[in-house]
């Protein structure tokens, strides 16, 4: 059946040779699903299309993009995806989200050989909207990342890595785990596209009952319309994404797992672009282009959705390396990286974070490839240590690190340790909150947890995740502490109001613990303690700064299975002393983000005189400063691309807003 899929292609691209290049496409129709939307909202547009070809997947064989004008004068290329065909007629679809107010035009452009076509101009607008839009990261900002409009995000979730497979309970869809998901205030879920029994793509024997065999051109329908149906699942529920492109297994000669997650020999690159081993994927020209193409369908389709946070290139890519028979190069794989990372750089209108991730085994350059956004390794069993690799892969390679699986083992549970694994899940978000880590630690296990009616532990956690994020990293002050039993203890003081703190056990019973804080305004807190794990409220203490300027609290005991969580509300307000009731002053800040001009309006409640605007970086140094006007803007050429404060000041009113610089 391969040689009969080989040998139709091969005629048909013979014939297209022969004849496409006299023929002439046709663009016969366009259909805008409106003329006028909100920014972050999808903008899409039907385009028939009259044309010869025979791969309407390889846009090597036909070619149709939109060349759109954006509000700013500039323009982008980008690319379209094919939605089928009916007598003759291919239709084609273009996918947006607009990221700034104003008016947008665009033409189709058809290729097909060195024929070629262009559509009249075609016109839609966009207006200011509250959304949040696409996330990004953030230079030198490790915490959290930034939405379009500058709102801090802190993914807090998990692995779901795949809809039930054969032999598995048949709930277990994307709607099933993300209605759960929502339910118990997770946002975030990391899950595997093209894999052979998942949403796959390329895969046209696909090892799922949920999938049929396909044999006909291009990508497997099953697979689009899946993939489809998920994102609309994400979207339902405000669920933001981590979508691994591929797996280690699909370039796995040996079954190394024992698992049979060995596919290189049904790999389809080797039969479409002519692969020998696994360091052909990486390497062989055509298989490079193959796989370009798989991105610009999937940004041309699902690239418009702000529910996809990241694009993962690959799942534990050093496991194509380390065992025996690959023969896979480090250097080709990190050549690799680059490339796709600045191919899909170049066609990303939306800016999608890039990553790709390792288990454990640190590829020489792999992290400082400069198109990665964000990187991840997987720590099982790393609970005590997961700190230091946290801190010790950020400060390596300047980059926002996540931990993208996690868990007791990488062995599945025995369900008599349901104890022992969930205390292991919760000691391992509550220590990654402390730490600055954009994506609270994920663990792999989403059905034992299920199994467990287990969800439910999850809602504590996210509410002070939830609590805990920032805009940028300079909202985040770490605290320092002493107490009578050398216990481990962490804290951290957000925008100098609210503080959190982490205290161990040490597996004995501890009764009347002095804990001393230092690095906290001298203000009065509410110490809110308790039990990590239940989440029972242990102790409520009102707490006001000694002499010294420290703080002292007793946690009256900590029993030999527990740790504790305390809470600290600033009872007087931000430490700047501007109380909250003075904050009543409207004002704005557009665009946001910003290419050049920055403007700003004060409400006329606000009389500016002696007021004045300052400007930063993230590490806190002026960058403008001048007399604050009723309505100006500021001139920002000069500025490197980032993020950055705008502060207003007067003798009775202080406020900021955060905005991007592209």
């Amino acid at each position: 059946m391969k040689f009969t899929k080989l040998f139709t292609l091969l005629f048909f691209v013979i014939h297209f040779t022969l004849t496409a290049s006299t023929i002439q496409p046709e663009i016969i129709e366009i259909t805008n699903n409106t003329t006028s939307l909100s920014t972050f909202e999808k903008f899409e547009s039907i385009i028939k299309v009259k044309a010869e070809y025979t791969n309407p997947y390889d846009p090597q064989d036909i070619d149709v993009s939109a060349n759109i004008k954006l509000p700013d004068g500039t323009t982008v290329d980008y690319p379209l995806f094919y939605k089928g065909v009916e007598g003759g007629v291919s239709e084609w679809g273009l996918r947006i989200a607009p990221k700034s107010e104003g008016s947008y035009s665009f033409t189709i452009k058809v290729i097909t050989g060195d024929q070629n076509t262009t559509s009249e101009e075609q016109t839609f607008s966009a207006s200011d909207s509250e959304g949040l839009g696409f996330l990004h990261t953030v230079n030198n900002n490790f915490n959290n990342l930034v939405f379009d409009n500058g709102s801090g995000f802190r993914g807090f979730g998990l692995n779901m890595a795949w809809e039930a497979r054969n032999n598995e309970n048949p709930k277990y869809t994307y709607e099933f785990w993300f209605d759960l998901f929502a339910d118990h205030d997770i946002n975030f879920v990391r899950t595997w596209v093209n894999a052979p029994w998942n949403l796959p793509i390329e895969w046209s024997n696909p090892t799922s009952d949920r999938y049929g065999d396909y044999d006909g051109i291009g990508y497997h329908p099953e697979g689009l319309e899946r993939i489809e149906y998920m994102i609309n699942e994400a979207e339902k529920n405000e669920m933001y994404l981590m979508l691994a492109m591929d797996f280690h297994g699909a370039l796995w000669v040996n079954n190394n797992d024992g698992w049979g997650n060995n596919f290189w020999n049904v790999h389809p690159y080797k039969e479409l672009a002519g692969c020998v081993n696994p360091n052909d994927f990486f390497t062989f020209e055509e298989a490079r282009r193959l796989y370009k193409n798989r991105l610009r369908y999937f940004v041309a389709r699902w690239g418009y959705s702000t529910s996809v946070a990241a694009i993962e290139f690959f799942n534990e890519v050093d496991n194509t390396i380390i065992y025996s028979g690959q023969n896979v190069n480090p250097a080709d794989v990190v050549e690799w990286h680059g490339i796709m990372g600045d191919y899909l750089k170049s066609i990303d209108y939306h800016n999608h974070i890039l990553t790709t991730s390792i288990s454990h085994n640190q590829i020489n350059g792999l992290f400082d490839v400069d198109e990665l956004d964000m990187i991840q390794s997987h720590l099982y069993d790393y609970v005590d240590n997961m700190a230091q690799v946290i801190t010790d892969m950020t400060n390596t390679h300047k980059k926002p690190y996540v931990v993208g699986e996690m868990g007791l083992d990488f062995m599945p549970p025995n369900n008599n340790d349901e104890a022992k694994w969930i205390k292991d899940l919760q000691k391992t978000m509550w220590l990654g909150m402390f730490e600055k880590t954009s994506i609270i630690p994920m663990t792999w296990w989403w059905e034992n947890y299920e199994v467990w009616n287990a969800y439910n532990k999850f809602e504590f956690l996210s509410e002070y995740t939830e609590k805990m994020t920032t805009n940028s990293d300079s909202e985040r002050t770490d605290l320092s502490f002493i107490n009578s039993e050398d216990l481990n203890a962490k804290g951290i003081l957000i925008r100098n109001r609210h503080g959190y703190v982490f205290v161990e056990g040490n597996g004995t019973n501890l009764r009347n613990i002095t804990l001393q804080i230092d690095g906290l305004p001298e203000n009065d807190y509410t110490f809110y303690v308790y039990n990590a794990y239940t989440y029972e409220l242990k102790d409520e203490i009102d707490v006001s700064a000694s002499a010294s300027g420290k703080f002292y609290i007793e946690l009256k005991d900590i029993s030999a299975n527990e740790d504790i969580f305390i809470y600290l509300e600033n009872k007087r307000g931000d430490i700047t002393g501007v109380e909250d009731d003075l904050k009543k002053v409207g004002w704005n800040l557009y665009p946001n983000p910003v290419k050049s001009t920055l403007n700003y309006k004060i409400d006329d409640v606000f009389n500016p005189i002696n007021a004045q605007f300052f400007i930063y970086d993230l590490n806190g140094k002026v960058m403008a400063q001048a007399g604050l006007e009723q309505n100006s803007n500021i001139n920002l050429d000069a500025f490197p691309s980032g993020m950055y404060i705008f502060k207003i000041v007067s003798d009775s009113f202080e406020d900021q807003k955060l905005f991007i610089k592209q």
